[in-house]
């Protein structure tokens, strides 16, 4: 199959997961991608393409803004983008990954059977996510599932819960296209695919807003927790390979 179609087909699709559930389009596509290209092409494109969701995202959940709970989250991850710089220096990433998926992947099996989860109510859980989001993000570049997980927890309505994370990915996703602009990453190959994938992530992504309106809340909480399965899975199996 040709390149240019491997590119739509896999953009597509993960960007109608987006959709769907507010996160994991990275996930699908970095993997694909960076297999049949190279890293230092699929990853800026992956960047690009996520900031393009983002803003997005957050232009069709822009009413549904929690200003006082993102700004926290961006304070926390501002906090822990040091801390990630540390432990990309002196501990194993490949024990990171193992440990993240294994802990992601157990909590959403343990509440896929409907337990009763404990509401975290304090504001030091906020900065201690944005924290925790901040330090996976500089280090290995995954700063995704401790919002998540906390998102979930606190049983936000789907709207609540994508627009959080989409304003929240935003501020990320502009500081690693910034980074990648610095590096003179963004080759004319690099667009040339990006202007490839731009009809099919529209669609994708719109495909995935229309289907979600029609979920009720209990059926898009699992949902996201089927995902944050795999997703746990994927961070393991990449662990095992390091």
């Amino acid at each position: 199959m040709p390149l240019e179609a491997i590119i739509i087909l896999t953009v597509g699709a993960a960007s109608f997961i987006r959709g769907v559930s507010g996160f994991g389009a990275a996930l699908i596509i970095m993997p694909v991608l960076s297999g049949l290209t190279s890293i230092y092409v699929a990853a800026p494109l992956v960047a690009i393409l996520g900031l393009t969701i983002d803003t997005l995202l957050c232009l069709y959940y822009r009413r549904s803004f929690d200003w006082g709970l993102v700004g926290k989250l961006w304070l926390g991850s501002l906090l822990g983008i040091p801390l990630g710089f540390v432990m990309l220096r002196f501990l194993s990433g490949n024990w990171m990954l193992l440990a993240l998926g294994l802990m992601i992947a157990a909590y959403a099996v343990y509440a896929l059977f409907d337990p009763v989860m404990p509401v975290l109510r304090s504001r030091r859980w906020m900065y201690g996510t944005g924290f925790l989001c901040g330090a996976l993000g500089s280090s290995y570049n995954i700063p995704g599932p401790p919002i998540i997980l906390y998102g979930s927890s606190q049983q936000w309505s789907q709207e609540k819960f994508k627009s959080t994370l989409s304003v929240f990915f935003w501020g990320n996703a502009v500081l690693v296209v910034t980074g990648h602009i610095v590096q003179n990453r963004l080759t004319e190959t690099v667009f040339q695919q990006y202007l490839i994938a731009i009809p099919s992530m529209v669609i994708g992504l719109s495909s995935g807003i229309i289907l979600s309106r029609f979920f009720d809340p209990l059926l898009f909480r699992r949902i996201v927790l089927v995902i944050l399965i795999f997703v746990g899975i994927r961070l393991f199996v990449l662990g095992l390979q390091s």
